[in-house]
């Protein structure tokens, strides 16, 4: 039993390394690693596996509630939630019809369908937050709609816990009524209990012992599985639910640091128990249809969120890129899968098939995302070699408009890149200032907006040469860089560069490794937010202090000088 529990431990261990090493998601190795344990192990050896697969299960879901906040959907807007809306049914219905000309049933379809659906929230906000582009507009816009899939999630849960029963027309669809009812009332409840009665309750746990709030924590899950299990609901949706009802409290991240651990090392034995359960014979004999399918998933959902958005009158770049990455299948699409199957919804073939796709989606993935910006540009060249009619519609209708300002007239003036939070109080500054500036922005609903108020602004890329050359760079003093993400600052430099080789560059970056590039490419000016954050802290600490004006800017400029700053 012993030697059992080394090689059970030994091999996802493994396998993971190996997934760190050649660049893809870790949740992969673990899986591959089970998939071989799975051939080679069976009865008894692994019997303890599927109990702790299923509280690794639960675990995984109490953490994804845990993050989970209904309230920041307010923070991205009405758009996120039409877009998100409509990205799942749409996508859900051209799926349902390619699983049904597969051969599938109609339930197993629909299923399916749903699951394919979803993107992955943690390999795509993983991809986002290490690249630095939370604050972007394709990096927001990707992550409310993630945020709006896993609420989504949950009434489709209760749902599928309404067919597993069978029965006739009649008995299915006043279960499928029940359903919905059910989970309106569940989110209400989440939302009661989550504003008002947990937080406070939580936080007087908190003053008395951290073990007791632990001990409240797992209580809280406990009673959340009793719960569901008399309302004949899933442990897993039990965990994903006694998440989302902490996620309001101020104690939520001392409670996710607290789980965590036992989360990571649970979570990894349900991807194990997931890959012991994969049949490889029937993964090779299917496998031409398996790369069909996940080339049909992953079109059909870049070209449903590129339309939407596009419709929605988002610059194709915003576009495409955020297509790009919600391209794949996501992490709750095995959770979805592996419930179907269990509840008899999925024949083994259907599971099989559907968790295979899965798999080569989110393995396939990080190759587009790690180069989100080369395949759109790859894209664009394509629809101009063999679409120029959609080109000229792109170029034209899309990604430009008419703006309402003489750049003719306009001399030694700012050009600011990015007109968003950071662009938006320079802009105003310098307008105090009396000095001249064009703003230059890609999300055309701000511009609509600022023009409103009178601001000089152009609706474009501020990375596009032509953009750059109509907001006059020529004759430009200054050109300011407030976009957050690394590839367009770049090109905004080389770019502006290339027509006024004596423009001054400011730039902000945000990430440390990246200033000393910024610096090569001819920016004068490198700011990095939480750097000056930092110093502008210090200098008002030190002047608490009463230490002497000389002495704090010597200080200052020293750390400055051993960032790199100066």
């Amino acid at each position: 039993m012993l030697f059992n529990l080394i090689i059970f431990i030994l091999v996802p261990f493994i396998g993971g390394i190996c997934a760190v090493k050649l660049h893809i998601p870790r949740m992969i190795g673990y899986i591959i690693a089970g998939t071989v344990l799975g051939i080679f192990i069976h009865g008894q050896s692994a019997v303890f596996l599927p109990l702790f697969a299923n509280v690794g299960l639960i675990l995984l879901l109490f953490t994804v509630g845990l993050e989970l906040n209904i309230d920041n959907l307010r923070r991205f807007g009405k758009f996120v939630i039409l877009m998100g809306a409509l990205q799942l049914i749409v996508s859900w219905l051209i799926l349902y019809i390619f699983t049904i000309l597969f051969g599938f049933k109609v339930l197993e379809s629909a299923v399916i369908a749903f699951a394919f659906s979803l993107s992955s929230t943690a390999i795509v906000s993983k991809v986002i937050q290490d690249k630095a582009e939370e604050n972007s507009l394709f990096g927001s816009m990707t992550l409310g709609i993630l945020l709006f899939q896993d609420i989504a999630v949950i009434p489709f849960m209760i749902l599928l816990s309404s067919l597993k029963g069978g029965g006739g027309f009649v008995e299915t669809s006043i279960e499928i009524v029940f359903s919905f009812i059910k989970a309106a009332g569940i989110l209400i409840v989440i939302y009661l209990l989550g504003q008002k009665i947990i937080p406070l309750l939580l936080e007087k746990i908190a003053r008395l012992s951290r073990e007791l709030l632990n001990l409240l924590t797992l209580l809280f899950i406990v009673i959340a599985i009793f719960v569901f299990s008399l309302l004949g609901l899933s442990p897993a949706l039990a965990g994903f639910i006694a998440g989302a009802m902490l996620s309001g409290s101020l104690q939520h991240y001392q409670i996710f640091s607290q789980m965590r651990p036992m989360r990571d090392i649970f979570t990894i034995l349900f991807f194990v128990f997931l890959g012991a359960t994969v049949d490889v014979r029937h993964i090779i004999s299917d496998l031409p249809k398996t790369l069909f399918f996940v080339f049909i998933i992953m079109l059909t959902k870049f070209l449903v969120i590129s339309i939407i958005f596009i419709y929605y009158r988002f610059h194709s770049k915003t576009a495409f890129t955020t297509g790009i990455l919600l391209s794949q299948v996501g992490e709750f699409a095995f959770i979805i899968l592996h419930q179907s199957s269990q509840d008899g919804i999925l024949s083994q073939d259907a599971y099989m098939f559907s968790l295979s796709v899965t798999l080569l989606t989110i393995m396939l993935s990080p190759l587009f995302m790690d180069r989100k910006e080369k395949v759109y540009l790859w894209i664009r060249r394509i629809i101009k070699k063999y679409a120029s009619f959609l080109e000229r519609f792109i170029s034209y209708r899309v990604d430009r408009d008419t703006p309402h300002i003489d750049a003719l007239k306009i001399r030694d003036h700012v050009i600011i890149c990015g007109y968003g939070r950071v662009g938006s109080y320079i802009g105003r500054a310098l307008n105090m200032s009396n000095i001249p500036f064009i703003a230059i922005d890609m999300n055309y609903h701000i511009v609509e907006e600022q023009r409103k108020r009178g601001v000089n602004i152009i609706y474009g890329d501020p990375t596009d040469i032509d953009i750059l050359d109509f907001a006059q760079v020529e004759y430009a003093s200054a050109i300011i860089s407030a976009v957050p993400d690394i590839f367009s600052q770049e090109m905004i430099i080389l770019n502006s560069k290339t027509l006024n080789s004596k423009i001054t560059v400011f730039s902000r970056v945000e990430l440390e490794k990246h200033q000393q590039r910024i610096k090569d490419l001819g920016a004068e000016v490198v700011v990095q937010p939480e750097f000056e954050a930092a110093l502008s802290i210090i200098k008002r600490i030190l002047v608490g202090y009463s230490m002497h004006k000389k002495d704090i800017v010597g200080k200052i400029k020293r750390l400055k000088l051993e960032h790199g700053m100066i």
